[in-house]
């Protein structure tokens, strides 16, 4: 039998991924795979437990949110496991699951997809060339959101949290210098936040880069202008529909396959960046991207 490596994020989104083990595992057994579980009961354990674990396996699985995913991408990247990589999502957003045509709660159209599709090869972000990640890199003010939303109250709200959270923090919001160099140019320029994509979406809003492709070697970037406070609602409303692209009074959008953002003031106080909505290397930082680095399990209704 086909050997697959089912990992899994117990206190992701609602927790309920639990009660769905069987039937993953029944499907998985039924596809003719032998099922091996891996429960994350603690920080760094997954990390730990894919580099501790045989390089013979098939397939590798991940139940969990976007932090989740992330942290089972690096560390497979960093052992060069050339194996594909099934998602089921169960935590908060789910951005790229939902780019790839998945929602939470669908266990058996995931489990089904891997089972019965084959796996189509995605772009991979590389930040200072040791951090991987396969949806978003963002920096500047909000880009926290996800770390500062109490868990039951994420848990609770779902991506309303991060709505709140950021409502919240608009007061405060205060322009910020940047340097974006990109392969073909050089911008300085006052922004608020910034978000380097290769799916459509983070945080919840499903649209922020609605001509983003998972495949052709390229990310997105994407900046809210330092304007005055006034003018950002309609704006953030322009967001939720995918309307922003085209407002280039407010918006920064820029296509490449490489970008150092460098923030130029030095007491800013969110250097770091985040990737995937976990913490990620401080600014300034290099990023580029790796054309279709990975092979991922999608809903072919959806690709």
């Amino acid at each position: 039998m086909k050997k697959l490596k089912l990992i899994y994020n117990p206190f992701s989104g609602n927790k309920s991924f639990k009660f769905d083990l069987d039937v993953c595992i029944g499907i998985f057994q039924k596809g003719g795979y032998e099922v091996h579980p891996f429960r994350s009961m603690k920080e760094g354990d997954i990390t730990k437990h894919i580099g501790d674990m045989a390089n013979d396996y098939d397939v590798m699985v991940v139940s969990g949110g976007d932090g989740t995913i992330n942290i089972v991408v690096n560390a497979m990247m960093s052992r060069n496991m050339n194996i594909p990589l099934g998602i089921i999502p169960s935590g908060t957003a789910n951005d790229f699951a939902t780019y790839l045509g998945f929602k939470s709660g669908q266990v058996e159209e995931c489990c089904q997809a891997i089972v019965n599709t084959k796996p189509i090869p995605v772009d991979l972000g590389l930040v200072n060339g040791k951090t991987y990640f396969i949806n978003v890199c963002a920096g500047g003010l909000l880009t926290n959101v996800s770390q500062t939303v109490d868990k039951d109250v994420k848990n609770a709200l779902g991506s309303l949290s991060y709505y709140l959270k950021g409502v919240e923090q608009l007061p405060s919001f205060e322009k910020i210098p940047f340097r974006i160099t990109t392969s073909k140019e050089v911008i300085e320029e006052n922004l608020y936040l910034y978000m380097i994509m290769n799916s459509a979406g983070t945080g919840g809003f499903s649209k922020l880069s609605p001509q983003s492709s998972i495949q052709d070697g390229m990310f997105e970037f994407l900046a809210i202008r330092a304007r005055p406070f006034i003018e950002l609602p309609p704006v953030f409303l322009k967001m939720l529909t995918g309307e922003h692209i085209n407002d280039s009074k407010n918006i920064l959008y820029i296509r490449d396959s490489y970008f150092k953002v460098e923030c130029l003031k030095d007491d800013f106080k969110i250097m770091e960046s985040t990737v995937d909505g976990e913490m990620g290397p401080k600014m300034p930082f290099e990023l580029k991207v790796l054309p279709k680095a990975i092979g991922v399990f999608a809903n072919p209704k959806r690709v």
